[in-house]
């Protein structure tokens, strides 16, 4: 999955964009507070989107 589509994906879920701080978008939703790096069109690692997808509670 790209790096744009999973914050497509991020945001349909209800976490908010705080601010953006070099390569890395902090996002809240409830009180949580998550850094995910961003790199446009890129490819993630399979690893990382995992590791957000359980930190961050996503729908698959």
């Amino acid at each position: 999955m790209k790096s744009s589509e999973f914050h497509r994906k991020i945001k349909q879920n209800g976490w908010k964009l705080l601010q953006i701080e070099g390569s890395h978008y902090l996002y809240e939703k409830d009180g949580k507070v998550e850094a995910v790096p961003f790199h446009g069109p890129k490819e993630m690692g399979e690893g990382l989107r995992k590791t957000l997808i359980k930190r961050m509670q996503l729908n698959k």
